[in-house]
Protein backbone atom coordinates (compact mmCIF):
# COMPACT_ATOMS: atom_id res chain seq x y z
CA UNK A 1 0.00 0.00 0.00
CA UNK A 2 1.49 3.25 -1.10
CA UNK A 3 0.19 7.15 -0.96
CA UNK A 4 1.37 10.42 -2.30
CA UNK A 5 1.60 13.04 0.56
CA UNK A 6 2.73 16.47 0.83
CA UNK A 7 3.92 18.19 3.84
CA UNK A 8 2.51 21.56 4.49
CA UNK A 9 4.29 24.72 5.48
CA UNK A 10 4.08 24.01 9.36
CA UNK A 11 5.35 20.36 8.45
CA UNK A 12 2.36 18.86 8.72
CA UNK A 13 1.53 15.40 6.77
CA UNK A 14 -2.01 14.44 6.02
CA UNK A 15 -2.81 11.22 5.83
CA UNK A 16 -6.21 10.27 3.43
CA UNK A 17 -8.76 9.07 4.55
CA UNK A 18 -8.73 5.48 3.20
CA UNK A 19 -5.24 5.00 5.08
CA UNK A 20 -6.30 6.21 8.19
CA UNK A 21 -9.70 3.82 8.18
CA UNK A 22 -7.42 0.34 7.14
CA UNK A 23 -5.04 1.26 9.85
CA UNK A 24 -7.72 2.56 12.47
CA UNK A 25 -6.14 6.27 13.36
CA UNK A 26 -9.03 8.09 14.59
CA UNK A 27 -9.48 12.54 15.66
CA UNK A 28 -6.97 12.13 18.50
CA UNK A 29 -4.67 9.18 18.41
CA UNK A 30 -1.48 9.62 19.23
CA UNK A 31 1.36 7.82 17.10
CA UNK A 32 4.95 7.07 18.04
CA UNK A 33 7.11 7.87 14.84
CA UNK A 34 10.33 5.78 14.83
CA UNK A 35 13.54 7.12 12.06
CA UNK A 36 15.40 4.04 10.97
CA UNK A 37 18.77 4.66 9.65
CA UNK A 38 17.99 4.30 6.21
CA UNK A 39 15.56 7.88 6.19
CA UNK A 40 12.61 5.20 6.61
CA UNK A 41 9.86 5.94 8.75
CA UNK A 42 7.39 3.99 10.94
CA UNK A 43 4.29 5.12 12.66
CA UNK A 44 2.52 2.95 15.21
CA UNK A 45 -0.50 3.57 16.77
CA UNK A 46 0.15 4.29 20.42
CA UNK A 47 -3.20 2.46 22.16
CA UNK A 48 -2.32 -0.48 19.26
CA UNK A 49 1.49 -0.54 20.82
CA UNK A 50 0.18 -0.10 24.46
CA UNK A 51 -2.39 -2.88 24.28
CA UNK A 52 0.36 -5.20 22.94
CA UNK A 53 2.74 -4.39 26.04
CA UNK A 54 -0.38 -5.01 28.72
CA UNK A 55 -1.41 -8.22 26.98
CA UNK A 56 2.51 -9.66 27.28
CA UNK A 57 2.76 -7.90 30.85
CA UNK A 58 -1.03 -9.47 31.90
CA UNK A 59 -0.16 -12.65 30.58
CA UNK A 60 3.51 -12.81 31.99
CA UNK A 61 2.03 -11.86 35.79
CA UNK A 62 -1.00 -13.17 35.52
CA UNK A 63 -0.68 -16.06 38.63
CA UNK A 64 1.78 -13.23 40.25
CA UNK A 65 1.00 -12.43 43.84
CA UNK A 66 2.85 -9.64 45.94
CA UNK A 67 2.74 -11.84 49.39
CA UNK A 68 4.65 -14.87 47.13
CA UNK A 69 7.76 -12.15 45.80
CA UNK A 70 10.69 -13.05 47.51
CA UNK A 71 11.11 -9.23 48.92
CA UNK A 72 7.64 -8.97 50.34
CA UNK A 73 8.61 -12.19 52.28
CA UNK A 74 11.56 -11.17 53.73
CA UNK A 75 9.72 -7.81 54.29
CA UNK A 76 7.42 -9.89 56.67
CA UNK A 77 9.67 -12.00 58.08
CA UNK A 78 11.44 -9.22 58.94
CA UNK A 79 8.44 -6.90 60.51
CA UNK A 80 7.35 -10.30 62.21
CA UNK A 81 10.56 -10.84 63.68
CA UNK A 82 10.01 -7.06 64.80
CA UNK A 83 6.80 -7.39 66.56
CA UNK A 84 7.60 -10.53 68.27
CA UNK A 85 11.43 -8.97 69.17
Amino acid sequence: MEFVVSIDERGRILLPSELRRRLGFRKGDKVVIKVRDEGVIELYLLSRLYSKVSSVFEEKFKNWREVDHEASKLLFKMVGSLENG
